[in-house]
């Protein structure tokens, strides 16, 4: 007999735990990714770098990059280049020499098939540049004919870019592409001159180097995994 006894009032149904919500939402993007045409590719480009600094003069230089084109309007890219730059010397910055530039950046892309094999893309990234400095040989001799000896360095630093270019398609896994981009990079770097007779050492830093530059690429990719599934 149910009459008698003491009814308890419905409490608040409990939810989903916020932490199997979070599996559940990654569970549901890997199985989106998982399903969605997906494409993994590797390239190799040559670069023509232009320094936006008076000190700095062009150079060619070389890339290399492997990325994952997850659907036909977006892929991710990891990319590491080879920049040199002929330094003419300041009172400011680094002495004459030879700069060389190796920028690690990640990259997302925005891509628009056009049709007949021809893609227009985008580009937005970041990571760090790797400097390696060099004094000029006749620079170097002139102190050391002085019984001086010079050193500078350049650290590295953050990076950051913006670009844009065109890709063609010449069959399923090959593609060329050509791009135009601009990359913003600050970083300083130290100096130091011993006197070789007396042991006498002064030492001092470069302070906010700028190695802001804009590129031209033109290289070759090939699908490795998942060719022409994205398009």
């Amino acid at each position: 007999n149910a009459r008698g006894r003491r009814l308890r009032p419905a409490g608040p149904e409990k939810g989903i735990p916020m932490k199997k919500r979070l599996l559940l939402v990654a569970a549901a993007v890997l199985v989106s990714a998982a399903a969605a045409p997906a494409e993994f590719y590797f390239g190799a480009a040559g670069i023509y770098s232009a320094p936006l600094d008076q000190p700095y003069s062009s150079r060619f230089g070389a890339g290399i990059s492997a990325g994952w084109i997850w659907s036909p309007r977006f892929a991710v890219e990891l990319g590491l280049g080879w920049r040199p730059s002929r330094v003419t010397g300041s009172l400011e910055g680094l002495s004459d020499g030879t700069l060389r530039v190796f920028p690690l950046e990640a990259s997302l892309r925005a891509r628009l098939p056009l049709g007949s094999g021809w893609v227009l893309g985008g580009e937005a990234g970041a990571g760090w540049a790797f400097h390696s400095f060099s004094l000029s040989d006749n620079l170097r001799a002139a102190w050391e004919a002085l019984g001086i000896s010079i050193k500078e360095s350049a650290d590295g630093g953050p990076v950051v870019h913006l670009g844009i270019g065109i890709e063609y398609l010449l069959t399923p896994r090959w593609s060329l592409e050509a791009g135009l981009r601009y990359t913003r990079s600050r970083t300083k770097g130290t100096w130091s001159i011993t006197d070789e007779a007396g042991g006498l050492v002064q030492s001092g830093t470069l302070e906010k180097l700028k190695l802001d530059a804009v590129s031209l690429t033109f290289g070759l990719k090939i699908a490795l995994f998942g060719a022409g599934e994205s398009q």
